[in-house]
């Protein structure tokens, strides 16, 4: 595993668990836009792959990268391919934390409504 962001988000896109969770530490932190923070690699993986069941797909499309210390800060449109075979893209900011190359806290900030809105809407 490395710090190299674009991978994570990468083996995220891939729409596999357990490549995703391969890069966060076991006691992670995990917090996804409003729901209460989940903490260890496997409550992360169990949220991870329940989400994954509400939607078709995913891209990240990387806009900025910011590294501060252990802390890396990334801005991202993230089209989401919804089970209706729409495609809705929404920003985000995420705050990666690292202990040595794994993910030790992350924080999604994401509104999530315009995906499931019906119709789909973008913002």
């Amino acid at each position: 595993m490395s710090r190299d962001v674009r991978a994570i988000f990468a083996d995220i896109d891939s729409f596999d668990p357990d490549r995703f969770v391969a890069h966060l530490a076991d006691d992670v932190v995990f917090r996804f836009a409003s729901a209460e923070p989940v903490i260890g690699r496997a409550g992360v993986k169990e949220a991870v792959t329940a989400f994954f069941a509400t939607i078709g797909g995913l891209t990240h499309h990387i806009l900025n990268v910011w590294e501060v210390g252990d802390t890396t800060i990334t801005q991202i449109d993230v089209e989401y391919t919804r089970l209706d075979g729409a495609h809705v893209t929404v920003p985000n900011a995420d705050i990666i934390t690292f202990r040595g190359d794994l993910v030790s806290h992350w924080l999604i900030y994401i509104d999530l409504a315009p995906v499931f809105a019906d119709p789909p809407t973008a913002t």
